[in-house]
Formats: C-alpha cells, structure tokens, sequence
C-alpha cells in the first residue's frame, strides 16, 4: 500500500511506483471518481477515453430509424400543410 499526504493547498503526490505502474507522466489530466466504497483515482490517459466508446450507441436512433423518423416527419408537415389550406 502506497501512501500520501495533502498539502495545504490540496495536492496530493502520487507516489512513483503508482505513477510508473500505471504510466501518470507530467501533465496528465487525472479523474477523481467517486464510488459507493470510496474514492477511484484515475489518469485520463486514451484508455480512460478508450473505456467510453460504445456507451451510447443504443442511446441513439440508427441511420434507418433516423431516416424513418425524418420521413413520419415530413409526412406529418405536409399533412398540416394540407389541413391548414383547407381551412382558408
């Protein structure tokens, strides 16, 4: 186990062996994610980013049901266009 103190303005040194472990160089960006057990240090290396891909892809309609909605829409705008110079 690896140890640390805070500064008084809040820093932290990650200790070398953590940080050649697990790759943490100068200047990069580190995410402090909080979880029900405690705190998760990670760098936000390309991994980190790498982790995101596909978190979405159900989330968002596909090309087809993109299309589809597109269509149902203007079929809609049209019908309004329809009823609207009906009524004058």
């Amino acid at each position: 186990m690896e140890t640390s103190i805070t500064t008084s303005k809040g820093q932290i040194l990650i200790p070398r062996k953590i940080r050649n472990k697990y790759g943490i160089k100068a200047g990069v960006k580190i995410a402090f994610i909080e979880t029900k057990d405690g705190l998760m240090i990670k760098p936000m290396d390309h991994s980190y980013f790498d982790s995101f891909v596909g978190i979405l892809k159900d989330a968002l309609p596909s090309a087809d049901e993109y299309k589809e909605m597109k269509k149902e829409e203007k079929l809609r705008e049209q019908r309004k266009e329809i009823r609207n110079f009906k009524k004058k």
